[in-house]
Formats: structure tokens, C-alpha cells, sequence
């Protein structure tokens, strides 16, 4: 409990220094927004974080700056077919959700969907397949071990 605590005065702390003045009201909102962040986390039900939370924390740099890259290379891939005017065959490609739990299926297609080029349309739960639309699909069997690469390589430390 006490733990839960310091996170509810650090946090409601955190959200008055940010504002740079104190009212009732201000505290208020304070103490609401840090209760529903707790209860959102999950901190006061689970007792804080997990024990390999460190662990993913170191992970959480190579994996950044990894998601960073790869936006980066997808960004240029993008631009040389949309500059060069190149043929391009969109399609949509089916990726296997395999080990990953159901925050991993969520962080694979939000960064897909980030990086230019591709964008998640549906995830079928019983067939077990995420479904993407991508710019240029003419080598599917590449974007899905793209995905499994990045996945096994850097994301299954941080959010498995």
C-alpha cells in the first residue's frame, strides 16, 4: 500500500509542478488524474511493477531507437516511390501473431501503422493472423519476416 501511495503523491506532485501554480481546483484535478493513471497501470491491483521490469527498461533504448530507424528507412522506401513515380503493388499482407501476447499484437500494429507505407487493418482472432495494407507488397514473405525479425530481435524484450 504504501508504494501506491508515494506513486499517487508523486504523481499528483508531478502534475502541480507542471501547472506552475497551486489551487483547490488544480489539486483536485491532480488527484483524479493520478488515481485514474494507477488504476490504468494497474499498479495498486498487481503491487507495482513486474520483477523483469528492469529488464525492460534497458530494452526500451535499442527498441526506440530500432522503431526510429526503421520509420526512417520506410520514410525514404516511401518517398523514392512516390518521387520516382515507380510502380508500386499495395496489397494486403497476413502476419502470424505467434508468442506474442495481446500488448505485443497492439505495439506491433501501432508501429506499423506508424512506419509509412504500411497501416493494420484487422486482427483475426481465430484464424490468428494480423491483416496489413501495404504500399508495396510484391514480396509478402519480406514484410512478415521483417515484422518477426524486429519482433524477436527487439520488441519481445520490452513488450512481449
Amino acid at each position: 500500500m504504501s508504494r501506491v501511495l508515494l506513486w499517487f503523491v508523486l504523481l499528483t506532485a508531478v502534475w502541480l509542478m507542471a501547472l506552475g501554480q497551486v489551487s483547490v481546483g488544480d489539486l483536485l484535478i491532480g488527484l483524479i488524474l493520478s488515481a485514474t493513471l494507477l488504476w490504468m497501470f494497474r499498479v495498486v491491483r498487481s503491487n507495482g511493477p513486474s520483477d523483469d521490469m528492469g529488464r525492460r527498461v534497458l530494452w526500451f533504448g535499442p527498441f526506440a531507437v530500432a522503431a526510429l530507424r526503421e520509420i526512417v528507412i520506410a520514410t525514404w522506401d516511401v518517398s523514392a516511390i512516390v518521387l520516382d513515380r515507380r510502380a508500386a503493388s499495395p496489397g494486403y499482407v497476413e502476419v502470424a501473431v505467434g508468442v506474442r501476447t495481446t500488448n505485443g499484437i497492439i505495439v506491433t500494429t501501432w508501429l506499423t501503422t506508424l512506419i509509412p507505407g504500411s497501416a493494420m487493418v484487422e486482427i483475426d482472432e481465430e484464424r490468428g493472423v494480423m491483416i496489413f495494407h501495404v504500399l508495396d507488397a510484391a514480396d509478402p514473405d519480406a514484410f512478415r519476416s521483417s515484422l518477426d525479425r524486429f519482433y524477436e530481435r527487439y520488441q519481445r524484450h520490452v513488450f512481449p
